[in-house]
């Protein structure tokens, strides 16, 4: 009897310790390293020397704020794990020459370092001379001086780069990058897309249903959180309201969109045909101190917790904005459950 006894209590005692060495599923699941999406919103008045608007703040030249940006972004690229950067449009002013070499001298620091693209904002576009308060108009016609300095045989040459709507303009593209597993696809779209632009990016949607999408475009919701639905400008294309109609909310892998224009913040996210959500995301800070004084955005993409951790941060001066608007998670599955 008292040698069956020992035999259940050491068989017991092994079934304990055996138990103890076996991981739980949260345990043996493998930490997944996060990565950061960085976003320049509006930097027109950085680079603002034809009219000089950004004059009213007495500061003299400002483009010193859009180098604090690409400085700090590329200074911070490994502690954040920075995959990709993405500018919202209005890179400048008023499509001068001046201007563009501005854009070009702040954006080349991220050379060979972070990669990145760009969309058209209606100040980046067809400047036209007028006797009004600013001294010119914007957006009057679709031409730019942004390809003679982000010309697109520069950026073919880059593996994430995909394609241009136009074959010899850089205005409408996609780009592609790959990070912690995930494939990512970003189309960036012209101030106000036009049909024809729209149709092509539904077709580069459709060819890369492995790829998870972010729509990059300048003038798509307003700071009230609801998508545009008229926009002025002679130019003739969509608004925010039409471009989720026409392009966002038919495919599923669409899971952002990032735009500026609008003077402020704002999230919405939404349902799209195929059931997804779609978070709508406005930055924009040009209205503050010296025109932005180098404001911008970083996401942490946490696949550990499946979401998108936003901050608001100023190189310059070191500083965060934390209110609910600025500092904020995005619920967005990347992780799986068991």
């Amino acid at each position: 009897m008292r040698y069956f006894l020992l035999i259940l209590v050491v068989a017991m005692g092994q079934s304990v310790l055996t138990a103890e060495k076996i991981p739980s599923d949260a345990q043996n699941r493998k930490k997944v390293k996060s990565f950061t999406l960085a976003v320049l919103p509006d930097t027109q008045f950085y680079c603002d020397t034809r009219l000089k608007l950004s004059k009213k703040w007495g500061n003299g030249d400002l483009r010193r704020f859009f180098f604090e940006q690409t400085r700090w972004v590329r200074d911070n690229q490994k502690r954040l794990n920075i995959a990709f950067l993405v500018h919202e449009g209005d890179i400048v002013q008023a499509d001068a020459h001046e201007e563009w070499a501005i854009a070009k001298k702040a954006m080349s620091v991220l050379d060979g370092k972070v990669p990145y693209c760009m969309c058209l904002g209606n100040h980046d576009m067809g400047f036209k001379k007028s006797d009004n308060k600013y001294g010119g108009d914007i957006a009057v016609n679709r031409t730019t001086l942004f390809n003679k300095y982000f010309p697109r045989e520069k950026f073919a040459k880059r593996k994430e780069f995909g394609g241009t709507f136009n074959p010899d303009r850089h205005d409408n593209s996609w780009y592609h990058f790959e990070a912690t597993g995930m494939k990512f696809l970003i189309v960036s779209l012209e101030c106000k897309p036009r049909n024809e632009v729209l149709v092509w990016a539904n077709k580069v949607v459709a060819k890369h249903p492995e790829h998870r999408v972010i729509v990059l475009t300048h003038a798509y919701m307003s700071a009230n959180g609801r998508r545009i639905d008229k926009l002025g400008y002679k130019i003739k294309g969509n608004a925010g309201e039409e471009m989720w109609q026409k392009l966002v909310s038919k495919h599923k892998n669409i899971f952002m969109v990032l735009c500026g224009h609008s003077s402020g913040e704002a999230v919405l996210t939404s349902k799209g045909d195929h059931g997804n959500q779609v978070h709508q995301v406005l930055s924009d800070y040009q209205h503050l101190n010296n025109g932005g004084e180098s404001w911008l955005r970083y996401m942490v993409f946490d696949p550990n917790e499946n979401k998108i951790k936003v901050y608001t941060y100023n190189p310059a001066l070191d500083k965060f904005r934390n209110n609910p608007s600025s500092r904020f998670d995005l619920e967005y599955p990347m992780i799986k459950g068991e």
